[in-house]
């Protein structure tokens, strides 16, 4: 049987994965003058890993 908090958690990297790709494809452009492209994914990758503990404590 499938653990339920495995399935919260493959959920949570779902829903993320699903916002931050297309926000960061847009928003690189725009920041690309300021950050580097290894600033803007630790920046990316913060936020997401934020977002993602975010949603699983919500629906946890």
């Amino acid at each position: 049987m499938i653990n339920r908090a495995l399935v919260t958690k493959l959920m949570c990297v779902g829903l993320v994965a699903a916002v931050m790709l297309p926000v960061g494809t847009m928003l690189y452009p725009y920041v690309s003058a300021d950050l580097t492209g290894t600033q803007f994914q630790a920046v990316e990758a913060v936020v997401s890993t934020s977002l993602g503990y975010g949603i699983f404590a919500f629906l946890g």
